[in-house]
């Protein structure tokens, strides 16, 4: 196990960007958790959304809702994390991968100016967003990108010359190899600048050796990685996860954290959970 505690925590994110789930259904099958057959409770998976959003306020945060005014076509929209990634007052937007997502670019591109950000975009390269880009080390000094199933490399170029400010950071490229974590923030959770919760098999051996090189990491078993552990709402010293995860739990208490589960099971037909409805506006 890591020997970082969440006494080296660094900021945390105190305002966190959700979507109102007011279109959510699963309507198509874009990833290996997707299945139309298997519907959407809709009613319960409006109050695991209202949910997640009072127990992140509960531990601190102030949460902003995005309203998806027109978004009726698009009912993965309520996964915000997948929106942008963000640096100071500057969004680089996604560019989703699969057709049944790119016209959500529209509305948050529209969201972001309206509140105030810089937007930069490409409608060329695959870019999925805080998906697949997570900030960790002092001052946001470390991006971990996953490249792969649904950004291509090339992202990583331009998100380094768009984001550049005066505080410099080290952007790295993460090959993930299980489908079933097609995103990198369903296989990688960093609570803090200098530890992080991990799911290993979900990346390339490469991948792997510079992980560990760069964060302390503790592991998560594939049990509870299936159940969307790594996939987890950091506010100070809480973690929001799915139920279900109990080893991940006990392991987060052990570095001082504590672990509050939710249900989202609804989401989790659809390939997210508690991280994947949130996006950080500030770290």
């Amino acid at each position: 196990m890591a020997a970082a505690t969440a006494t080296n925590a660094a900021k945390t994110a105190k305002k966190i960007l959700m979507v109102r789930p007011t279109y959510f259904d699963v309507k198509y099958s874009i990833n290996p958790w997707m299945d139309p057959r298997n519907p959407v409770n809709v009613d319960k998976a409006h109050d695991q959304w209202a949910t997640l959003k009072k127990t992140i306020e509960a531990a601190g945060a102030v949460v902003e809702v995005m309203e998806p005014n027109g978004a009726d076509q698009y009912p993965d929209m309520v996964f915000s994390a997948n929106a942008a990634v963000l640096r100071n007052n500057k969004a680089y937007l996604a560019n989703f991968f699969y057709p049944e997502r790119k016209g959500e670019q529209f509305f948050y591109n529209k969201w972001f100016k309206e509140n105030g950000y810089e937007t930069y975009l490409s409608h060329e390269i695959a870019f999925e967003g805080a998906g697949d880009a997570l900030w960790a080390g002092k001052n946001q000094s470390k991006l971990f990108c996953g490249v792969g199933p649904r950004t291509d490399v090339r992202a990583l170029y331009e998100i380094a010359d768009k984001l550049r400010s005066d505080e410099p950071f080290k952007i790295f490229g993460l090959r993930l190899v299980d489908p079933r974590f097609y995103h990198i923030d369903t296989c990688l959770c960093p609570l803090n600048a200098d530890i992080a919760l991990w799911y290993k098999y979900a990346f390339d051996h490469v991948a792997q050796f510079n992980l560990r090189n760069e964060i302390d990491l503790i592991p998560v078993s594939e049990k509870d990685a299936s159940r969307f552990a790594c996939n987890a709402v950091v506010v100070d010293q809480t973690v929001i996860l799915n139920e279900g995860a109990e080893e991940t739990a006990r392991n987060l208490e052990r570095v001082g954290y504590k672990p509050v589960f939710v249900q989202m099971s609804e989401f989790i037909k659809s390939g997210g959970s508690a991280k994947c409805c949130t996006l950080a506006l500030n770290e």
